[in-house]
Parts: C-alpha cells; sequence; structure tokens
C-alpha cells in the first residue's frame, strides 16, 4: 500500500496514467541468487484501463521500418531445421505490428486533457482551482521542474488583480507540467517497445552465432574472478549486452501483461522456445573444435596409418579445454533455465496466453517421417518432455558431467516451473500433455533424481525443490481434473483426460511423495502429506491403509525419538480418515 517501507534495490515499475507501483519482490521459497521476483502492488489498487502506456504494440511509426527488416531476418530455430520463417509468415507479423501501431497512434492524446480528478464533485470550482489543488498534491520538489514553487492562494477578499496574477501563474505551471508529463509518457512508449524489440533481437542474434557469445560470457566471468571483485561480478551478472543479463531482464520485463502480449506478436516466442534444445548452442561444434585441436598434437603417422585394421585412437583432453568445455555447458544449462524462467513467466495464470502452449513449430522443423497423428505436433511441451525423457535415461550431457551439477538441477526447476505454468488451467494442453506421454516421461524423472533413496537426505535444496516442484504438478492436474469435469462432448478429450488420470493415480505416483518425505525437513514433509491426502480419493496402493499410516509414522518419526510435529499428525490422522 501507499506509504509502506520495502526493501532497497528492488525493481520498481510505474503506471504512467494511473500511478500504481509494482515492486519486484523475492518469492519465499527461492533463493536469493536465483532471482526469481514476483510482482506485488505497493499502491492502493484502482481499475485496471487498456491504455496506450501498456497496449500491445506500442511503438512510433518511425521505428516501424526498422522492426519489419528485423522480423523479415532469417529465423533458424531448434535442431529443427536449418528452416526459416516463410515470407508469408513474416509479412503476416510485419501486418500486426502496423495495425498495433496505428491503433496505439489512434489512441493517444495530449495528457494535458487528463482530469486527474474526473470524479470529483466539487461544485462551482473554477478550473484553475482544480489545478491548484492537483499542483499542491505534488511532492514539494516536483514543483522546481515546474517554474518554481507555486504561489500561496490569495485571499477571499483579494484584488481581481491579485486573482488574477494567482490565476496566470497556476495556469503556466499546469502547462510546463502538461509538458513534463507528455515527455515522460512518450519516452516510456519508447523505451518498453524499445526493450521488447531489443531483446528479441539480442535471442536472436544469439542464435545466429551462440559460440560467440557464450566465449564472450566466459571471458567476461573469469575476468570478474580473477579480480575477485565482488562489484565487478554483479555488473557482469546485469549486463544486458550478453545473453544471460538480457533473457534475466526479459523475464522481467514479461512480468507485465502488454509487454508479454508484445513479445509474442513480434515473434519472440519461438526465438525464446528454440533456447531450450541443446544443438542450437553449438557445444558440438566447440567439443569438435577441441578434438581437432588436440589431435595435432598425435603422432601423424598414426593419423595417416593405411593399416588395414587401424586401431582406435584414444585422446585425453588437456585440463584447459575439459576447463573450458564444462563451463560452456553449464552455461548452455543456464541460458535453457532463463528461458524456461521467462516462458512460464509470460504465461503465467493468464488465460488469455493458453494457446501459445500449443504453438505448432513443425513447420520450421526438419523434415521427418509423420503419421498425421498428434504426437507429430512440435510444441514448447513436447520439446520440454523430449529433453526430460532424454535425460531420465542418458547421461545429460555429452561431456563426462554429474547428472546433479549445481546449474542442471536449477536449469530443470525452471523447466519444471515452465511446464507447470502452460499447463495449470490449461485444459487443452494438459489433454496434450496426456497424449504425448507427459506423465510416463515426469516419473521417469522422477524416479531418475530418487535413485538413492537411502541417501534423500544428502540431496542439495535445488534437487529437493525440483522433486518437489514435480509431485505439486502432479497434484494440480488430478485436482484440476477431478473438481472440474470436462463440458466437452468429444471422446477424444474424455479419453486424454481418463488416460492421465488413469496415469497420475497409478501405485507409483500415489508413493511418490513417500520417497521426498524422507527429506529432513518439516516443510517438505508437510507438503507431501499434504499431496497424500488430496490424492487419496484417486490412488492406488500396493497396501493396505493401516500399513500405509505405519510406514508413513515410521518416515517422520524424529531420529531423537520425540513426538511427531503437531501439523505432521494432524495431515497424517487427515490421511487415515480419508483412507478408511
Amino acid at each position: 500500500e501507499e506509504g509502506d517501507s520495502i526493501p532497497q534495490g528492488l525493481h520498481i515499475r510505474m503506471n504512467m496514467e494511473t500511478g500504481e507501483k509494482w515492486a519486484k519482490l523475492l518469492e519465499e521459497e527461492e533463493e536469493v541468487d536465483e532471482n526469481n521476483y514476483k510482482g506485488v502492488l505497493v499502491t492502493t489498487p484502482t481499475e485496471k484501463k487498456e491504455t496506450a502506456g501498456s497496449g500491445a504494440g506500442a511503438g512510433n511509426k518511425d521505428e516501424e521500418p526498422n522492426a519489419g527488416a528485423r522480423l523479415e531476418q532469417a529465423v533458424k530455430i531448434t535442431q529443427l531445421a536449418n528452416a526459416e520463417l516463410t515470407a508469408d509468415a513474416s509479412a503476416k507479423v510485419t501486418s500486426q505490428l502496423l495495425e498495433q501501431a496505428q491503433r496505439q497512434s489512434n489512441m493517444m492524446e495530449s495528457i494535458a486533457a487528463l482530469n486527474d480528478f474526473q470524479s470529483d464533485t466539487t461544485v462551482n470550482e473554477l478550473d484553475y482551482e482544480m489545478m491548484y489543488r492537483t499542483l499542491l498534491s505534488l511532492p514539494e520538489d516536483a514543483h522546481e521542474y515546474m517554474g518554481g514553487g507555486l504561489p500561496t492562494m490569495p485571499a477571499e477578499d483579494a484584488s481581481e488583480e491579485e486573482k488574477k496574477i494567482f490565476e496566470a501563474r497556476v495556469k503556466h505551471i499546469w502547462k510546463i507540467r502538461q509538458t513534463l508529463l507528455k515527455q515522460m509518457e512518450d519516452e516510456y512508449l519508447a523505451d518498453v517497445t524499445d526493450i521488447v524489440a531489443e531483446r528479441i533481437e539480442s535471442i536472436a542474434e544469439y542464435v545466429a552465432n551462440p559460440m560467440k557469445q557464450i566465449r564472450n560470457v566466459i571471458a567476461l566471468r573469469r575476468s570478474a574472478a580473477a579480480q575477485e571483485d565482488g562489484e565487478d561480478e554483479k555488473n557482469k551478472e546485469s549486463d544486458v549486452s550478453t545473453i544471460v543479463g538480457a533473457l534475466e531482464d526479459l523475464e522481467f520485463q514479461l512480468t507485465d501483461v502488454d509487454l508479454a502480449r508484445d513479445f509474442h506478436t513480434m515473434g519472440g516466442w519461438p526465438l525464446l522456445v528454440s533456447l531450450l534444445t541443446d544443438s542450437i548452442h553449438g557445444l558440438q561444434y566447440e567439443l569438435q573444435q577441441v578434438l581437432l585441436n588436440e589431435t595435432q598434437a598425435l603422432n601423424v603417422e598414426l593419423l595417416n596409418s593405411t593399416e588395414s585394421d587401424p586401431q582406435p585412437i584414444s585422446i585425453e583432453l588437456s585440463a584447459e579445454s575439459r576447463q573450458f568445455l564444462e563451463e560452456y555447458q553449464q552455461i548452455v544449462w543456464e541460458i535453457q533455465g532463463l528461458a524456461c524462467w521467462s516462458i512460464g513467466t509470460a504465461v503465467k495464470n493468464m488465460e488469455e496466453f493458453h494457446s501459445w502452449a500449443l504453438d505448432d513449430f513443425s513447420d520450421l522443423v526438419m523434415s521427418q517421417p509423420s503419421d498425421g497423428g498428434d504426437s507429430d505436433a512440435v510444441t514448447v511441451i513436447t520439446i520440454l518432455l523430449g529433453k526430460m525423457d532424454s535425460e531420465s535415461t542418458h547421461a545429460p550431457s555429452i561431456l563426462d558431467m554429474s547428472p546433479l551439477d549445481e546449474k542442471l538441477q536449477l536449469r530443470r526447476k525452471y523447466e519444471m516451473y515452465a511446464l507447470g505454468a502452460l499447463l495449470r488451467g490449461n485444459r487443452k494442453a494438459i489433454r496434450d500433455f496426456a497424449v504425448a506421454e507427459g506423465p510416463a516421461t515426469l516419473y521417469r524423472m522422477f524416479s531418475y533424481l530418487t535413485s538413492d533413496v537411502d541417501n534423500m537426505h544428502t540431496l542439495d535444496s535445488t534437487t529437493i525443490k525440483l522433486l518437489t516442484k514435480i509431485i505439486s504438478l502432479t497434484d494440480d492436474l488430478v485436482m484440476h481434473i477431478a473438481l472440474h469435469p470436462t463440458e466437452c462432448s468429444c471422446e477424444r478429450a474424455k479419453s486424454a483426460e481418463e488416460k492421465l488420470m488413469t496415469s497420475l493415480a497409478s501405485t507409483e505416483w500415489c508413493m511418490a511423495p513417500m520417497q521426498i518425505m524422507k527429506y529432513p525437513s518439516p516443510s517438505v514433509q508437510r507438503k507431501m502429506l499434504e499431496t497424500m491426502v488430496n490424492l487419496s480419493p484417486h490412488c492406488s496402493y500396493d497396501m493396505n491403509a493401516k500399513s500405509l499410516i505405519q510406514e508413513i509414522e515410521n518416515t517422520l518419526s524424529p531420529a531423537s525419538g520425540g513426538d511427531l510435529d503437531e501439523d505432521l499428525d494432524l495431515l497424517v490422522s487427515k490421511l487415515g480418515i480419508a483412507l478408511s
């Protein structure tokens, strides 16, 4: 609310029409260094209006040709091909931008026409008196930017000459104020549309040459580490000239619904989604270059051998080459995680954007055999599921790196954030998720991460949060389907939802929270118990209710032998009642 104190260093956004201020605060459960924020309104809410200050496609005519030129550039996405946006697709997007720019121009009116007190019912108040009241409500330092301090209101018995001088002075200050506000409005509108366009351009430039940009990030970080200067490190992380900094800023910009809409309309969505794939980042190329350099040190005669049965060549990478490749891989994971974070923030809780989850990139993908089924669609959901599936059966990197690497686990956590944002409340996306064998893929990932259940207490907090997010998502999907039966009469939709419920109510999924309960955290254990209570009406277990409750109590019992936490004890009792 107005007057509330907020921590220093937060990003603040202001609506130039309503005066609302938004502060970007840390989420309670997220680490500070993960930069996971959410928007919180800190002034008294007023009715939201569709304004030129935040409308989709805001821009000015002078910038339209440049925007069109950017959109006409060839766009390559994912391993997805050497495919390019077609001329028709490019023309369509450009046309939409031009139409929105025209609508924006028509909506723009002089801010001098705004009445700050349009609902005021003061009787017989003169215009300059209303102006004076408005100016008087402004901070004192604002008066200095409007030609000095405000004059004193003349007394009722003042002469007509004094009143005229006062009226002229107030109107002069008012005119200056309107000019300043108009300039601020124009600058704000130009800035936000420029920012969206710049972030899209940053991603396009990265896609065109990822190796150069990742090398740049590595160099900057090594330089900052060598200087051991915390301030330099902070500046490096916020530098939007790097792809990492640009994506971090993009996520913040996409918290604004109108900017998120602009981002999609301007063609940023497929570029952002392309970052989720592996081959687009050039790690395979860099590995080949390193191997080529390393082989130059081998015996030339061995390389040129013409023996009919040549022996395989074994190459051991130098420590320097291996360090470079590992840093490269970690930055790729970081970029993919930031892309997932931006995707989740853009679509989160916005029904208008539900269709983005189903945007089909098949026409931009390298031609593959097709059977005409739904599985041929390439969406952000199928790309995410494909990555999860491959990494639950194969090593996550072509390098021999830890499958529990911190950057990798953070990327996986953001993947779950994005997947949850795409699915929650989105019935069509949930059905596609079921058809694409989403529940089975998630469970394979879950099993992969919990393969060493007996040592659950040794897992890091990031991995535990990832596992918790997987369980929470399954809980939300089951509850959504159970509480909101489909109104669609088509058998296809019903079949997909029945398949989802059958999968998520299986013994494997229903027992999954039990494994996470072994982690010694009351808050995590509480979440898992709440999930079991929610799922109990739909679940099938491989033991009777009494045995299940006994096993849960044994799992939750404090190592010291004390009493069970009161909240946990209450949830265990509630689960017992639900199962009886």
